[in-house]
């Protein structure tokens, strides 16, 4: 459960965008949960919306984007725990960084690691890929671990209580997000997420919202910025070439007082300026 800050503060009011993802991610669960509990919709449904290596090499890509929003429809605690993570994260984050900068982080959220995890899949032997990512895989502790991750680089100076009552800092919560997923290897299970997801989230909040601005926009500036000077430096080489090879000369002239060693009124034209 996703840690309480001062319990004396009153509860902000979530955004446009947080209030929209909570929505979304609730009525996806009610959907499958009543429609697989009472409807008698086969889980073969509930599967197509969830992650598949294979099936996403073979084109169905939507499953990268809706494997992080469906949660486990035969429990509540998924749903809740996704839900909390979003209120006491994404809220103060999109207080502080406005509505689009937070639906871009989401969406990378989302989308990071979904596609690393099934790159990692293909990549890892199939003993040691069983264990680590489920052949369908569902649910947004992977979002949950990149929304702590930012929302701890972001708050370094705070200090929160888990449960309302244990102070942590945010050093000590990014150690416990990261330690989180080693457990599931440990005891060797696997979470419906796939331990790999829920590192390469966190690494996608580091990526995406460790700072203002984020580290990924510092790099592409810095890449910019590079690239400009190099063609600034090329142009300045390309024009002193041509003007090497044009064999020209500029002599310089105007106006100026004449030198007390040398007639003054000599090389003036009618104006006063220098004659070249």
């Amino acid at each position: 459960m996703p840690p309480y800050t001062d319990p004396s503060a009153s509860f902000p009011r979530p955004g446009k965008v947080v209030t929209v993802v909570m929505l979304l991610i609730g009525g996806l669960w009610l959907a499958f949960a009543v429609g697989m509990s009472w409807a008698g919709v086969p889980p073969e449904v509930f599967e197509l919306t969830t992650g598949n290596t294979l099936r996403i090499l073979h084109g169905e890509v939507w499953r990268l984007f809706t494997a992080s929003l469906v949660q486990s429809p035969t429990t509540f605690w998924h749903l809740f725990s996704v839900l909390l993570s979003l209120y006491f994260f994404a809220v103060p984050l999109e207080s502080e960084w406005g509505h689009k900068r937070l639906l871009r982080f989401l969406l990378g959220l989302v989308l990071i690691p979904s596609l690393l995890q099934a790159l990692v899949d293909i990549a890892l032997p199939p003993s040691l890929s069983r264990v680590m990512v489920p052949s369908h895989w569902y649910g947004g502790y992977a979002v949950t671990a990149g929304l702590t991750v930012a929302w701890a680089l972001n708050n370094r100076a705070s200090v929160i209580r888990l449960y309302g009552i244990l102070p942590i800092t945010p050093r000590m919560l990014i150690y416990m997000t990261l330690g989180w997923p080693a457990l599931y290897l440990i005891f060797r299970s696997t979470p419906s997420e796939g331990i790999p997801a829920l590192y390469f989230g966190a690494g996608a909040g580091w990526l995406l919202g460790g700072d203002t601005p984020s580290p990924l926009r510092r790099y592409w500036l810095k890449y910019r910025i590079g690239r400009l000077d190099s063609e600034v430096a090329k142009e300045a080489a390309q024009r002193k070439k041509r003007v090497e090879r044009s064999r020209l000369k500029v002599i310089e002239g105007g106006r100026a007082k004449p030198d007390p060693g040398v007639d003054g009124e000599k090389g003036r034209g009618p104006d006063g300026r220098w004659l070249n």
